[in-house]
This record gives C-alpha cells, sequence and structure tokens, in this order.
C-alpha cells in the first residue's frame, strides 16, 4: 500500500489527479498513524505524562507530524495543477 501511494505521488508530472489522489490517501494514513499517539502508552510519567513523549513509540511516530504536513501541501500543489487544467 505504501509504494502504491508513493509511486502515485511520483506520478505528478504525468496526471496531477492521480497524484492527488495518492496524496489524499497519504494524509488519511498518516492521520492514522498518528493517532497511535493518543492510543498507544508512549507518555513519560516522570515527565509529568502529557505531552511528554517516550523515546519509543512516541518520538518515532512524531515524524508522521511532518509527513502530514507534506502530504496535505502535497494535495493542495496537486489539486490546483487539476483546477488549472482544467480551466
Amino acid at each position: 500500500m505504501l509504494i502504491t501511494i508513493a509511486v502515485m505521488i511520483a506520478l505528478r508530472p504525468v496526471s496531477a489527479a492521480i497524484a492527488a489522489v495518492g496524496s489524499g490517501a497519504a494524509a488519511v494514513m498518516f492521520l492514522t498513524t498518528l493517532s497511535f499517539l493518543f492510543s498507544t502508552p508512549g507518555w513519560e510519567p516522570s515527565l509529568g505524562g502529557f505531552p511528554a513523549l517516550s523515546v519509543v513509540p512516541g518520538q518515532f511516530l512524531l515524524k508522521d507530524v511532518v509527513l502530514l504536513g507534506a502530504a496535505i501541501w502535497s494535495l493542495g500543489e496537486a489539486r490546483q495543477q487539476v483546477a488549472q487544467m482544467r480551466e
């Protein structure tokens, strides 16, 4: 699934519509992964609990915040390109 989404995003020079679908799928995937931050016992109690994260798995999952931002950015640019092509 991850490879398929990556290939769809990489196809932006060929089809912005496919890239938009891939970017949307990536955003959904990263939102799902980020939900684990709240359901996985990864809060560091010695630092006061929420929002202090333990090294494993909390800080590992934090990378998805940046990746979610990149997916949303890519989605916006691909949708803008699709709209320009329709004009």
